[in-house]
């Protein structure tokens, strides 16, 4: 197998920082470029009787796109090609919708640092990645 595309999951956690580690080892054994991406969610907004999804705020994608900015600066000036995306929506099914379009041969993401009840209550987005990815999924403790 051939890597030309690894898309690395970040949400600002330690173990995403560990995956983003190594995405970068892997994109120089591979030669590989790295995409760097960050899904931010929509919000449910409960006013009395409806409720309605709120998108993130432009500051807040800014936020996050300048956060990745940096970490594929510093990919780049250790020789690796790198680029990013901040993406709005359901974070499994982005990121699946994402490697296909980037083309990616494996997409690298941390372990959640999330306790066995949260994940029964909100789920994990690196379980549901490993139930309905059909492409290889790196997990980075």
């Amino acid at each position: 197998m051939h890597i030309r595309t690894i898309l690395v999951a970040l949400d600002g956690s330690a173990p995403s920082e560990r995956a983003l580690a190594m995405a970068e080892d892997l994109a120089g054994a591979y030669s590989a470029r790295v995409v760097l991406t960050t899904v931010l969610e929509r919000q449910v907004l409960l006013a009395g009787e409806f409720t309605t999804l709120q998108e993130p705020t432009e500051e807040a994608q800014a936020i996050v796109r300048r956060g990745l900015e940096e970490k594929a600066r510093a990919l780049t000036s250790r020789g690796r090609r790198a680029e990013i995306c901040v993406a709005i929506g359901e974070p499994c099914a982005t990121l699946i919708d994402m490697a296909g379009r980037y083309e990616a041969g494996v997409i690298v993401t941390g372990r959640s640092g999330k306790g066995a009840v949260a994940r029964m209550v909100m789920g994990s987005v690196t379980t549901s990645l490993l139930h309905r990815s059909a492409m290889p999924i790196l997990v980075v403790p």
